[in-house]
């Protein structure tokens, strides 16, 4: 079982890969609505364009990955998103910026299911917090860092503009997908029986699933949020308070959300949070109670963000705080292994990601509009930004306190996988 160390390595490389074909866009964003004049509501509808075809394939690819194995899964689908990234770059109008985006959704769906899949079956229990948070959380600060960071600086010094700057980062993803099928390995007993019903409808009726799906959207909505406007949110205040050119606002705003978000928050943060979550569910602890704390810390972030912070300091401990917070989803994969199985972990993640998937892109398609709708009455540009935290921050909260509800009001009746097949308590 040593060989799970290299599927988590190329499960993060994979992951990342996943990340920035879906974040492409973001890094660039300043680029792409000069070039197009879109406003924040069309920036918004952009990115849920890709969240509603990546939400209604999460079920599709699951089931494919319990059938037939993460590996091949995974690396098709990074390889199908290199395409769709390219196309995107050679878009001429706003309907082409839409449909590609909605092809880089339907490719990138396979990814993240699979790879949960993937690790439950190669961790045992008491390392399914780690792997599942790491995997999740250096893979997707890289994926980030990628595109916060990496395309901008690319499509300004290096490629001469944001379309030439993807076609070659697209390259790097076809390359990616290539090492993913070289390496990636299904299962750790190379004689794999495939799974005839990886998942069984009826399982629409246990409570458990709905705790899990109404948590696991509560955290992608704080991600779509944070993800699509942090970076311009930063930009802005740089913009606004410091008179700095678009150039360089953008430059400086990826840099600091790529640190303090992405690689201190989700890339060392994430990963020492599942390992937090591991002790603890070792000592008894159930595997919800850190789920429901970093929602809870979510919605206090997306609440101080709302005040409008211009202050450096404050803007990175902010980040730092949010990108460990918000990205704490892989824990409820964790739950999930633990509550229905390794087998059965991909498609029934395909179930739980495809609902909060659609969740996430509502309201991000929302938040622009809302920013309009409910901005202050300062004037500025930071103004707007209010009503995007403050529906983040109400969409999160409701789905908490639902998901909570049905945990706290369900758990001692619920009777997991884990109890009926070991005889030990239900800890998810």
């Amino acid at each position: 079982m040593a060989y799970r160390w290299v599927i988590l390595a190329f499960g993060i490389l994979a992951y990342a890969s996943s990340q920035f074909a879906r974040q492409n866009y973001t890094g660039s964003q300043k680029f792409i609505a000069a070039d197009f004049e879109l406003d924040k509501g069309a920036l918004g509808l952009l990115g849920s364009a890709f969240f509603y075809s990546y939400a209604l394939c999460q079920m599709p690819w699951g089931i494919a990955s319990d059938r037939f194995g993460s590996r091949g899964v995974t690396a098709l689908g990074i390889l199908l998103s290199a395409g769709a990234l390219s196309g995107f770059a050679t878009s001429q109008n706003e309907a082409a910026l839409l449909f590609w985006r909605v092809m880089a959704g339907i490719t990138g769906a396979a990814v993240y299911v699979a790879m949960t899949g993937g690790m439950a079956r190669w961790f045992p229990p008491g390392e399914r917090g780690f792997s599942q948070s790491t995997f999740g959380g250096v893979g997707g600060a890289l994926g980030e860092a990628a595109a916060f960071f990496l395309l901008p600086i690319v499509s300004i010094y290096l490629a001469s503009g944001w379309r030439r700057g993807t076609h070659i980062l697209a390259l790097g993803l076809a390359a990616m997908a290539l090492m993913c099928w070289i390496f990636l390995r299904s299962d750790p007993d190379p004689r794999r029986v495939e799974v005839k019903k990886p998942f069984d409808w009826r399982l629409l009726a246990d409570p458990r699933l709905w705790c899990f799906t109404l948590l696991f959207s509560g955290f992608i909505v704080g991600v779509r949020n944070a993800q699509a406007w942090t970076a311009v949110y930063v930009t802005d205040v740089y913009l606004a308070t410091r008179g700095f050119d678009v150039n360089t606002a953008v430059v400086a705003g990826g840099v600091l959300v790529t640190i303090a978000y992405s690689l201190f928050g989700r890339g060392l943060g994430v990963p020492l949070s599942g390992r937090v979550a591991d002790a603890l569910f070792k000592r008894g602890w159930p595997r919800m109670v850190p789920v429901i704390a970093s929602l809870v810390l979510t919605i206090v972030l997306f609440q101080t963000l709302s005040m409008r912070p211009t202050a450096v300091w404050l803007l990175v401990a902010v980040a730092v705080l949010l990108g460990t917070a918000v990205n704490c989803y892989p824990l409820i994969a964790a739950a999930v292994s633990d509550t229905y199985g390794p087998q059965k972990t991909a498609s029934v993640m395909g179930f739980v990601n495809m609902v909060a998937q659609l969740a996430g892109a509502t309201s991000l398609a929302a938040s622009g509009y809302l920013g309009i709708a409910l901005s202050g009455a300062g004037g500025n540009s930071l103004d707007e930004y209010q009503g995007i935290w403050l529906s983040g921050m109400g969409a999160i909260a409701l789905l908490t306190a639902l998901g909570a509800g049905i945990y706290a009001t369900s758990r001692y009746r619920w009777v997991s996988h884990r109890a009926a097949v070991t005889g030990q308590p239900d800890r998810a």
